[in-house]
C-alpha cells in the first residue's frame, strides 16, 4: 500500500485543479474571508468553538511576511466585528520564522497586541523539526508579555514532547494543542509505529493535566478520545480547564457525540487563496493522506 501511496504522490501534478477543489471542499471553509465567517457563524450556531486558519507557510520574502501579518489583522477585525466565538492559529513559517526570528516576533507581538485587546486567542501552530526549538521559543516569549492569550501546538509522534512540556509547564501556567504530527520526519525524531505513538499521545496529555495546563485536545481517533475522557476524570477536570478540538468536516459523528457528553468542542477551519498549494503539500507530506484522498476521489465518483 505504501508503494502505492508514493506512485500517487508522484501523479499528483497531473490531477486537475477542480478534482482537487471538490475533495477539499469540506474540510476548507473556502479562499475568501467571507467563506470562512459564514462557515464559523454555522459551527457557532452549533454550538462550537472555531480556530480560523489563514493558509499558507514557509514565506520567502519580508513582503509576504507583511501580507500574513495584514491578512490576520483582518481576520481580527472580522471576528469582532461578526462577534465570532473564534480564536487564530498562525504558522510561524507564514511570519518569517526561517527568515528573521526577530521579525517574525516582532510582527506577531503586533498580532498578539491586537488580539489581546479584543479578547481573541491566538494558537501557534508547530511545524516540521527544523522549527521545533524556534517555535517554543518563540511562544515562551510571548507568553511572558501575553500570559494565557496565546498557546503552542506540540505533536505526540515527536520523540521529544514529554521533554517540551516538562521545559515549558515550568517556566509558566501553558496553554497547549495536542494533536499526532502530521509531518514526515525521520525515525530518529519521531516515533513511527501507530500504537506507539498513540501511547505517546496518552502520556503527554497525561503530563499537560498533570502540570495544570489548559489543553486542546485534538484527535479524530476513538481510542484517543475514550483514554482523554478516563484522564478528564482521574484528574476531576471541568470543562474549562480543556476542550476537544477537530478538523472541519472530519468525523462528524464522532464530534458531535463529544459535544453531545457535555465536551467543549473547537473546529478548525482553513480559509485562503493558498487552498490548492495548502492540499497539494499535506498530500506530499503524507503520502498514506494522498491514498486515502484517491480512494474517496473514486468512491464519490
Amino acid at each position: 500500500m505504501r508503494i502505492l501511496d508514493q506512485l500517487i504522490v508522484h501523479s499528483l501534478p497531473l490531477v486537475p485543479k477542480a478534482i482537487v477543489e471538490k475533495l477539499s471542499k469540506p474540510y476548507i471553509a473556502g479562499a475568501e474571508l467571507d467563506a470562512a465567517i459564514k462557515c464559523t457563524r454555522k459551527l457557532n450556531q452549533k454550538g462550537y468553538r472555531v480556530s480560523i486558519d489563514v493558509l499558507g507557510e514557509f514565506v520567502e520574502s519580508i513582503e509576504q511576511v507583511t501580507e500574513s501579518v495584514n491578512a490576520y489583522l483582518t481576520l481580527l477585525e472580522a471576528i469582532t466585528a461578526e462577534q465570532l466565538d473564534a480564536g487564530i492559529s498562525i504558522k510561524p513559517t507564514s511570519f518569517g520564522l526561517l527568515l528573521d526570528e526577530t521579525h517574525c516576533l516582532n510582527v506577531l507581538s503586533k498580532i498578539m497586541d491586537k488580539a489581546q485587546q479584543q479578547g481573541t486567542f491566538l494558537r501557534i501552530d508547530m511545524e516540521d523539526s527544523p522549527c521545533t526549538d524556534k517555535t517554543i521559543q518563540l511562544y515562551q516569549t510571548l507568553r511572558e508579555k501575553y500570559g494565557k492569550q496565546v498557546g503552542v501546538v506540540l505533536q505526540a509522534y515527536m520523540r521529544r514532547t514529554l521533554n517540551d512540556i516538562q521545559t515549558i509547564t515550568k517556566g509558566g501556567p501553558s496553554n497547549f494543542r495536542i494533536c499526532k504530527g502530521i509531518y514526515v520526519e525521520p525515525k530518529e525524531v519521531a516515533f513511527k509505529g501507530y500504537q506507539e505513538v498513540r501511547d505517546n499521545y496518552v502520556a503527554a496529555l497525561d503530563s499537560m493535566f498533570k502540570a495544570g495546563a489548559y489543553v486542546g485536545i485534538a484527535t479524530h481517533d476513538d481510542y484517543l478520545v475514550e483514554q482523554a475522557y478516563k484522564l478528564i476524570e482521574k484528574y476531576g477536570l471541568n470543562k474549562d480547564q480543556y476542550e476537544f478540538q477537530m478538523l472541519l468536516g472530519v468525523r462528524e459523528r464522532l464530534r458531535d457525540s463529544i459535544r453531545a457528553k457535555g465536551h467543549n468542542v473547537r473546529i478548525y477551519v482553513p480559509f485562503g487563496k493558498d487552498w490548492y498549494g495548502y492540499s497539494i503539500r499535506r498530500l506530499k507530506e503524507n503520502p498514506a493522506l494522498a491514498g486515502m484522498f484517491f480512494k474517496a476521489m473514486f468512491i464519490k465518483r
